[in-house]
């Protein structure tokens, strides 16, 4: 049986994406392959976690995310890295060269020396590769994130008397700001998955509509949100993915997305898509489905056909494609 070690970054309290994606994916194929676990030691240097890595290999390693550096300890394996964005590549490049250069040398050069597959999450994601580092095309497969089983179908009968409106996550590119400035002195309540900062909380009290904060949330309380809510603003101005896009549509909610990147890829036709600089647009497209049944049960439908692509068992699958292929590859040099 083929065996297979997922390297995790150090376990923390907040942000569990990955390991809840790679977490699922693995579940789906016991029995299938034999399953190891690599924890980054949040303790131990970076070095001194490339060097605890290279004893946990085994046949096929698969980096899931966020520790590209691990694959430094893994010279003359069989190796896998998921790369799910490059927010933090384009962003440093902006703020400084230096660290830029050191982040690109150490992130992304050194360790893809040692990696025969790079799995990415979109065909955005999948263009970066190529045009930031230069990675060969061949070596890169897409396997978008699939979606938990915990975000599941519940039918909303009617909307809520203040519509709600879910935002999942802050951060400049959540754009959070411009979802304020398109609903302020409206009758609508901002439901917000996150923390924000001092200037969105400030923008939130001057904007004259009712909000709640929620963080901290287990998967099953983020699906309570999906569920309490009308619609799901999820116009970031870049994302890797675009997750709450796939489990809004699970629970049968409509979307507002971005109408670029990785986020209109992920949604196709079956979201609203908006410029995410525009406020009016925003706000258009949030009241065109709250007032117009016909259109806010389309989108359901079509979200409800979206999802099917997405779904964890077909996700599993195609990571097990891509570990029989690497079992049967030539070990680099």
């Amino acid at each position: 049986m083929l065996s297979v070690t997922y390297f995790y970054r150090a376990p923390r309290k907040t942000g569990l994406s990955i390991e809840g994606i790679f977490q699922m994916v693995s579940a789906c194929l016991k029995g299938k392959i034999e399953i190891k676990e690599f924890y980054c030691d949040g303790a131990m240097s970076r070095m001194q976690n490339v060097k605890m890595a290279g004893k946990a290999a085994s046949e096929i390693n698969h980096i899931t995310g966020d520790v590209n550096f691990l694959a430094l300890g893994l010279k003359g394996r069989k190796n896998i890295i998921t790369m799910h964005d490059f927010g933090h590549y384009e962003n440093l490049k902006k703020q400084s060269w230096i660290r830029f250069v050191s982040f690109k040398l150490f992130w992304f050069q050194l360790p893809l020396r040692h990696v025969d597959i790079v799995t990415v999450v979109s065909n955005f994601t999948r263009k970066k590769l190529i045009d930031y580092l230069g990675y060969p095309e061949e070596r890169i497969r897409v396997i978008h994130d699939p979606v938990k089983p915990v975000f599941r179908p519940s039918p909303k009968t009617e909307l809520n008397k203040t519509p709600r409106i879910l935002q999942i996550g802050t951060g400049p590119h959540k754009n959070l700001k411009n979802l304020i400035e398109a609903v302020k002195n409206t009758d609508v309540h901002l439901d917000i998955v996150a923390y924000p900062n001092e200037n969105e909380l400030a923008a939130l009290k001057a904007s004259n509509v009712s909000y709640t904060i929620h963080n901290n949330l287990t998967d099953e309380q983020i699906f309570e949100r999906y569920q309490d809510c009308d619609v799901l603003f999820f116009a970031s101005f870049h994302e890797g993915f675009g997750m709450p896009i796939i489990e809004a549509q699970s629970v049968g909610r409509p979307v507002v997305t971005s109408n670029l990147g990785a986020m209109k890829e992920v949604a196709g036709d079956s979201a609203l898509l908006v410029n995410p600089d525009k406020p009016e647009e925003i706000k258009d497209a949030i009241f065109k489905l709250l007032t117009n049944s016909e259109l806010y049960k389309e989108m359901v439908t079509r979200g409800t056909k979206n999802i099917i692509p997405f779904r964890h068992d077909v996700i599993a699958q195609q990571y097990l494609d891509v570990y029989n292929e690497l079992s049967k590859m030539e070990k680099r040099k």
